[in-house]
C-alpha cells in the first residue's frame, strides 16, 4: 500500500514501464488519466483503476515540484454503465469525490461516483431500480418490483446482487431459476432459513405477499413477509398478519366472546374556572358508530388470544384500543382515549381502569392508572398527570413557548420551585434555570391542586402574559451574555449561537480564528448538580465548525477529580475530518488535566468506508501523551454479504488485517433477524431460533425468539426456551438443568405479580402494590412467605429506598436521578451529574468514579484505574500503556465474554465472562480474571451500594425484581402499561438504551403549501438516522415536491443538535414542525428497517408522498400512519389524495397518535432558523397553520 512521488529537476525519457500500485486513499486533487500517458504532463497527481503505462512520456518541472502516480484502492472499480436503451430509464449519479460539470462524469471509478439506475414503464411507474457496482464484490443490486392485473404491488420482492455489473435491466429478475430466485436459492431445492457459503441465507420465496380485499376499496387484509413460513395461505391459515375490518356492536365479550365488540362512551366536562376535566360515563356507543380495524399477528391460529382491536370515532380519533389474552381471569384489556368537547385528549384509562364498565371511575383509580389533562382557553396542555406521579404544570408565553414547568417534587417544596427556559428571536432554547417563588409554599394535604399552589401558578400566567419582551437579546455586559430579563434564578444550562464572542469564553485561543457559523451553536454553559441537592458552578463547551456547517472542533470542560480540582484547565478538544460524503473520517482527542498543558490521554480515530459508504474498519491509538505516541491497532474489520448484511466481524490486529485475534461471524433468517453469531476462537457463541426451535418448544412467527442457545468457556454449552402470553409477555425461561430458570406472572397492567427464579439466585416472589394491589406501585415483596423487601416513593414516583431488609434510603436531583444513598445517617453512595443528565462522578464504597466522555477513572484508596471506552471494549492502562479488551455480546448487547491479547503466547485469552438471568439478574460465581468489568447487562454500568441495579442513564434499572425504580419518562406512549415495566415484560427481544424516539418532520412550506416530511429514528446515546425521501426541484406534482428520480437520504446525526444544524435540514427542511413519539429497541429496528426500505423505493407522484417514509414506520411499529387505515393508499384516489399531501398526513399522525411531544416553530422568523418548543404532550388535535388543509 504505497504510492510513488517522482521527483525531476531535468528531462528524462522513459521506456514502456507498467506501475500496478495500490493505494490507502487517493489525494483530492489527483486528476484521473488513462491507462497509457504519455507527452508532458504538468506537475500534479494522477490515477488510474488499473495501470498506468507511461511511453515515450517526459516531464520538467522546477525544484520542489513533483509528479504523483496513483493506482486506486483495488476496491475502487471502474464505472461501466450501460443502461438498455430499449427501456425508459433515469440515471442518477452522485459524486463521492469534487466534480464540478457533467463532462468529468465520464471515467469514473466506484469510489468517484454512485449511479443508480432507475427503469419505468410506459404508465410511469418504476419497474427495476439498480445500485451500480453497489455490492461488496462490485456487482449490481437490483431491487424488482412486480405489478398485478390491478396495478397493485402484491407481491414485493427482496432486493438481490445480480450476476453483472453495467446498471442493465435485469430481464430475468423474476424467472424461476435465475434473478432473484437463483440469488436467494441456487441449488432450486434448497431449505428455507439454511445457510449459503456466502453468508445468504436459503429462501425459496424471496418476496413478501399482499392480500387486498376483493373490492373497489382495495384494502390491505393479510399481509406477509419473505420466507416460506410467512407466506399467504388460501383459507388465512398461514403466519401472516392479517387485518379485519368492520364497526363495533353493541354486545358485550361475555354475552359474546367471539364478536362482541362493545365500547364504552365517556364525556368531559370542563369546570371554567380553573379548566379542570371531569369524567363523566355516558353509556355505551352505538352499534356502527365507531371503525373497528382488527389486527392478528403472526402468531395467532384461532381466538381472539393476540389479537389487537382499534377503535376510531368518526373525526378519524382513537377512542378505544383492545388486546386479549389468553388468561381467563384478565381476558379483555382495553384502553379508553378520552376527548373533551375542544377535542383535547383529557383522559387515558388504562386496562386496570376498567373501562369497559361504563361506570363512574373513582379518583383514586384515575390518579393510580389513569393519564389526566387539563389545558387553558388556547388549547395549550397546562397540567397534567401521570400514573405514579404528582401532578406537572406548565407555563406559556404569548409565542405559546413553554416558559415555566414544575413538577410534584418541585411543588411540594418550600419555597416553590420551577424550572424555566427562555428564548431568543429566532425560539432558540437560551436559558434555562430553576427560580424559587419566594413566600409560595406548597401543601402535603393537597399537593395535587392546593390554593397557594393555585395562586401562585395564576400569578406566573398572568405575570408572563403581561410581558412586552418575548425573547431575549445579546448584551455582553451581563453575566450570561444576554440582557436580563425576570425571573433570574440559578442558572442550569446556557447556550449561544452564530458567533464567539460570549462572555467569560474560556477558550478564545482556540475559537479566535474560527469563522462565525450563523444559525449555529457556538457555546454552552452546563451546571452542575451536586449530590447535595445545590447546584454549582457550570462547564463550559465550545464547537466550531466548517463551511459546510460540520462539527470540525469541540472542546469541554470536565469534572475530573470535582471539587475543588475543578477549573477550565480540565476539558476534552476533539477535532474531527470528514469525507466528501459527510462521514466522519478521523476524530483526534485531547484529554488535559490541570495543571499543565501536556494532554493526559491522547484518542485517536480513523474509520474507513466501502464505496457505498458502509463502514468497514476502525483504527485506534490510545497513549498517554507524555510519552512516544504508538502506532494505530485495527480494532474493528467488517465484512458484509452481497446484500448488505454484516457476515464477519473481525477483531484486533497489529498487521493491518492480515490477522486477527477474533472473527465474529453472524448469520441471519430470511427476515433479516439474526439467527447466530459466534467467536472463532469458542469464546463466546449463541444461536437465536424464531420459528424452528427444537421439538417440544413452541414456535414463534412475529419475531419472539422462542430458543437460544450458547456456548462459552466456562458456562459451556447451554440453552433456554421461552414462553411467552398473547400480549408477548414473557412467561418462561426454561434453560439447561434448570440453572437459570424464570417463571413470571402478570396483572392487567404488565406489573409482576409473582416470579420463581431457580439455580443461583433461587427465589420465589410474591408482589404486593399499594392501595389495595390497585396501584402500579410496589409496596411490598416477599420470598418463600417471608418479608423480602418494601418500597417507598416520593412525589415523582420515585422509589426512595432499595427494597432491601436493610432498607437504603434513596434521594434524588431535580432531573429524577439518585444523587445520594444512605443508610439511616450513614452515607453509602454519592452521584454528580451536569444540569443535561451526565454522569460525572460516582463516590461510593469502591472508590471514587469520574466519567468524562468513555473516559473512566476509578480511585480506590490511591489505587487508581483508568481505561477509555471503544467501538468494541475499552482500552485499559497497565503502567504506562493502554491495552486493548474486547467484548463478545449477545443480540441484547449483553456482554458474554472479555478478552485481550495473552502477552505470554499471543492468543486471544479470556479475561471475564457472564451469565444472565432473562431479567438480567448476573449469575453468581462468574468468571473474572481481575478484569471487573461492570458495563455488563444491556452494556449498561452495575452499581455497587444500589446492589445489583443497573444505571441506563434515564433511571435505574432493577433486575432482582424486574422493575425500574422510577416513572418512565416517556410513559405517555405507552399507555396500556406500567409505567415502572422494563420492556414491556420482554426483555428476549427488547432493551431500553435511554428511551427511543421516531421524530416526524414536516416542513410546511414547501410545495406552495402542500409540505416536505420526514424521519429521524434514534435516541441520545445511539445517534439518530435521518429518512428522507426527496424529489427533486425540477418538476412539481400534483401534491408534492416530488419526480419519478428522488434524492435519497439515510444519514446518521449523534445529536439532535447535530441535525437542526445540518445542511440536511437546510437543504430538506427546514423542518418547522416535529412530531417526537417514544418507542422501544425492538419497534425501532422495525421502524428503521420499513423506513430504509421506503427511502430505496421508488417515488412516483400518482400514488406516493415523501411522508410514506414516516408513515411506513409508524405501520411497522404498530403506530398510527395517518391515513385512513380502511382505504389501501396506493389505489384509492378519491379518498386517499388529501392523505398524499405531507401537511395534511402529519396532521394525521399527530391526531391519530396520542402521547407525542409537538413542537411548533415560532413563525416570523427566518426559515434556516426556526426552532421551536414541546407545546403539548399528547395533543390530538394539532396546532393548524395557515397552509393546512381545512377539516
Amino acid at each position: 500500500m504505497f504510492n510513488i512521488t517522482i521527483n525531476i529537476k531535468s528531462r528524462l525519457k522513459f521506456s514502456m514501464a507498467v506501475f500496478m500500485l495500490l493505494l490507502p486513499a487517493l489525494s483530492l486533487k489527483a486528476q484521473l488519466v488513462g491507462p497509457t500517458m504519455t507527452g508532458t504532463p504538468a506537475a500534479g497527481s494522477y490515477y488510474n483503476y488499473s495501470s498506468i503505462t507511461l511511453t515515450d512520456f517526459g516531464f520538467t518541472a522546477s525544484a520542489g515540484n513533483s509528479l504523483q502516480l496513483y493506482i486506486a484502492n483495488p476496491d475502487c472499480q471502474l464505472l461501466s454503465t450501460a443502461a438498455s436503451a430499449n427501456r425508459n430509464y433515469i440515471l442518477t449519479s452522485v459524486p463521492r469525490t469534487a466534480i464540478t460539470d457533467q463532462n468529468s462524469l465520464a471515467g469514473r471509478g466506484t469510489c468517484d461516483l454512485m449511479q443508480t439506475v432507475q427503469y419505468i414503464d410506459g404508465l410511469g411507474r418504476p419497474l427495476q431500480t439498480i445500485q451500480v457496482k453497489g455490492s461488496p464484490l462490485g456487482n449490481d443490486i437490483v431491487q424488482s418490483i412486480a405489478y398485478d392485473q390491478y396495478g397493485r404491488k402484491a407481491q414485493k420482492y427482496l432486493p438481490y446482487a445480480a450476476t453483472t455489473n453495467d446498471g442493465s435491466f435485469k430481464a430475468d429478475a423474476f424467472t424461476p431459476g435465475a434473478g432473484v430466485s437463483k440469488f436467494y436459492n441456487p441449488t432450486g431445492n434448497g431449505v428455507s432459513g439454511t445457510q449459503q457459503v456466502n453468508g445468504i441465507v436459503v429462501n425459496p420465496l424471496p418476496f413478501a405477499q399482499t392480500g387486498f380485499e376483493p373490492s373497489p376499496l382495495n384494502r390491505v387484509i393479510e399481509q406477509g413477509a419473505p420466507g416460506t413460513p410467512w407466506q399467504v395461505v388460501t383459507g388465512g391459515t398461514g403466519h401472516t398478519v392479517k387485518i379485519t375490518y368492520t364497526n363495533n356492536n353493541g354486545n358485550s365479550y361475555t354475552a359474546d366472546p367471539v364478536n362482541g365488540s362493545k365500547a364504552a362512551l365517556y364525556n368531559v366536562t370542563i369546570n371554567a374556572a380553573d379548566q379542570s376535566r371531569m369524567l363523566v360515563p355516558n353509556g355505551y356507543y352505538t352499534a356502527g358508530m365507531l371503525y373497528v380495524t382488527i389486527t392478528k399477528d403472526e402468531n395467532w391460529v384461532s381466538g381472539r388470544a393476540g389479537t389487537t382491536e382499534e377503535y376510531k370515532d368518526e373525526d378519524g380519533r382513537a377512542v378505544l384500543k383492545r388486546v386479549y389474552s389468553a388468561d381467563s381471569a384478565q381476558p379483555v384489556l382495553s384502553t379508553y382515549y378520552v376527548y373533551d368537547d375542544l377535542g383535547n385528549l383529557a383522559f387515558i384509562l388504562p386496562p386496570a381502569a376498567n373501562g369497559d364498565a361504563a361506570a363512574t371511575i373513582s379518583q383514586p383509580t384515575l390518579d393510580n392508572y389513569c393519564y389526566q389533562y387539563r389545558y387553558d382557553g388556547r388549547n395549550r396542555l397546562t397540567e397534567k398527570k401521570i400514573p405514579g406521579k404528582g401532578w406537572e404544570f406548565m407555563v406559556y408565553n404569548a409565542l405559546d413557548q413553554i416558559t415555566f414547568t414544575q413538577d410534584a417534587n418541585q411543588r411540594s417544596q418550600n419555597p416553590q420551585v420551577w424550572t424555566y427556559m427562555q428564548y431568543d428571536a429566532m425560539g432558540r432554547e437560551v436559558i434555562t434555570g430553576i427560580w424559587s417563588s419566594l413566600g409560595a409554599t406548597g401543601s402535603a394535604a393537597d399537593p395535587n391542586i392546593s390554593t397557594p399552589s393555585r395562586v401562585l401558578e395564576q400569578w406566573l400566567v398572568n405575570w408572563q402574559a403581561g410581558q412586552t419582551i418575548l425573547w431575549l437579546t445579546r448584551d455582553n455586559s451581563t453575566a450570561t451574555g444576554y440582557a436580563a430579563i425576570n425571573p433570574q434564578g440559578t442558572l442550569l444550562t446556557v447556550n449561544y449561537y452564530d458567533d464567539y464572542n460570549f462572555p467569560g469564553n474560556p477558550y478564545t485561543s482556540f475559537t479566535g480564528s474560527l469563522i462565525p457559523p450563523t444559525g449555529l451553536l457556538t457555546g454552552t454553559k452546563t451546571a452542575i448538580l451536586n449530590s447535595d441537592g445545590t447546584i454549582g458552578s457550570m462547564l463550559w463547551g465550545v464547537h466550531g465548525y466548517d463551511g459546510f456547517g460540520r462539527e470540525t472542533l469541540t472542546i469541554k470542560q470536565h469534572y475530573q477529580g470535582g471539587q475543588p480540582a475543578y477549573n477550565t484547565g480540565n476539558y476534552d478538544i476533539t477535532t474531527s475530518t470528514y469525507n466528501f460524503d459527510n462521514q466522519i473520517a478521523h476524530t483526534s482527542r485531547a484529554h488535559i488535566v490541570s495543571p499543565g498543558s501536556t494532554p493526559k490521554i491522547g484518542i485517536g480515530t480513523q474509520y474507513y468506508y466501502d464505496h457505498m459508504g458502509r463502514q468497514t474498519q476502525i483504527w485506534k491509538v490510545v497513549w498517554d501523551e507524555s510519552l512516544t505516541q504508538p502506532g494505530g491497532t485495527l480494532i474493528s474489520q467488517a465484512d458484509y454479504n452481497e446484500i448488505g448484511q454484516l457476515k464477519t466481524k473481525h477483531l484486533h490486529s497489529e498487521n493491518s488485517g492480515s490477522s486477527f485475534l477474533q472473527d465474529v461471524p453472524y448469520t441471519y433468517n430470511e427476515r433479516g433477524w439474526i439467527s447466530a453469531a459466534g467467536a472463532s476462537s469458542n469464546l463466546f457463541s449463541f444461536g437465536l431460533r424464531y420459528n424452528s426451535p427444537d421439538a417440544g418448544v413452541t414456535p414463534e412467527f412475529n419475531g419472539n425468539i422462542s430458543e437460544m442457545l450458547y456456548l462459552g468457556v466456562h458456562s459451556g454449552s447451554k440453552s433456554f426456551n421461552y414462553t411467552y402470553d398473547p400480549l408477548n409477555r414473557l412467561t418462561d425461561a426454561a434453560s439447561t438443568s434448570n440453572l437459570l430458570n424464570e417463571h413470571i406472572g402478570y396483572n392487567m397492567m404488565g406489573n409482576i405479580t409473582a416470579l420463581t427464579r431457580t439455580g443461583g439466585s433461587p427465589a420465589v416472589l410474591a408482589y404486593i402494590y399499594y392501595n389495595g394491589n390497585q396501584s402500579n406501585q410496589l409496596q411490598t415483596v416477599t420470598n418463600n412467605g417471608t418479608a423480602y423487601k418494601s418500597y417507598t416513593y416520593d412525589n415523582n414516583g420515585n422509589a426512595t429506598s432499595d427494597g432491601n431488609t436493610v432498607s437504603k434510603t434513596i434521594n434524588y436531583n431535580l432531573l429524577n436521578l439518585p444523587r445520594t444513598v444512605t443508610n439511616g445517617a450513614t452515607p453509602l453512595a454519592s452521584y454528580t451529574y451536569d444540569a443535561t443528565g451526565h454522569k460525572l462522578q460516582n463516590t461510593g464504597s469502591d472508590g471514587t468514579w469520574d466519567y468524562i466522555d468513555g473516559i473512566v477513572v476509578n480511585n480506590f484508596s490511591g489505587t487508581i484505574t483508568q481505561f477509555v471506552q471503544t467501538e468494541e471494549g475499552r482500552a485499559v492502562l497497565q503502567g504506562t500503556t493502554y491495552h486493548y479488551e474486547y467484548n463478545l455480546k449477545d443480540h441484547l448487547g449483553n456482554v458474554r465474554a472479555s478478552f485481550d491479547k495473552d502477552p505470554t503466547t499471543g492468543n486471544a485469552r479470556e479475561i471475564q465472562e457472564d451469565e444472565y438471568y432473562s431479567f438480567g439478574l448476573r449469575k453468581t460465581g462468574g468468571y473474572d480474571f481481575s478484569n471487573h468489568n461492570r458495563f455488563l447487562y444491556n452494556g449498561k454500568e452495575v452499581q455497587t451500594d444500589l446492589t445489583n441495579q443497573y444505571d441506563y442513564g434515564a433511571r435505574f434499572y432493577d433486575p432482582v425484581v424486574g422493575r425500574w425504580a422510577t416513572v418512565d419518562p416517556h410513559a405517555s406512549s405507552y399507555v396500556s402499561i406500567s409505567p415502572y415495566s422494563y420492556v414491556s415484560s420482554n426483555p428476549i427481544t427488547s432493551i431500553d438504551p435511554d428511551g427511543r424516539d421516531l421524530i416526524v418532520l414536516n416542513a410546511t412550506s414547501h410545495v406552495f403549501g402542500a409540505g416536505h416530511a420526514a424521519v429521524l429514528i434514534g435516541n441520545s446515546k445511539t445517534g439518530y438516522k435521518y429518512y428522507a425521501k426527496n424529489g427533486t426541484t425540477k418538476n412539481f406534482g400534483t401534491h408534492g415536491k416530488s419526480d419519478v428520480s428522488p434524492e435519497k437520504g439515510a444519514k446518521v446525526f449523534k445529536t439532535l443538535k447535530d441535525f437542526e444544524n445540518s445542511q440536511e435540514n437546510k437543504r430538506d427542511g427546514p423542518y418547522d414542525r416535529t412530531y417526537e413519539i417514544k418507542t422501544d429497541e425492538a419497534t425501532d429496528k422495525k421502524m428503521e428497517a420499513a423506513a430504509k426500505e421506503a427511502v430505496e423505493s421508488d417515488y412516483n407522484v400518482l400514488d406516493q408522498s415523501c411522508i410514506d417514509v414516516a408513515s411506513d414506520a409508524l405501520s411497522a411499529g404498530k403506530l398510527d400512519p395517518g391515513y385512513d387505515k380502511s382505504y389501501n393508499p396506493e389505489m384509492d384516489m378519491d379518498r386517499i389524495t388529501m392523505s398524499r399531501i405531507p401537511n395534511w398526513r402529519f396532521d394525521s399522525i399527530v391526531r391519530n397518535n396520542p402521547g407525542g411531544h409537538l413542537r411548533v416553530f415560532v413563525e416570523g422568523a427566518p426559515k434556516k432558523e426556526r426552532k421551536g418548543t414541546v407545546t403539548a404532550e399528547p395533543l390530538s388535535k394539532p396546532t393548524f397553520l395557515p397552509n393546512d388543509p381545512p377539516k
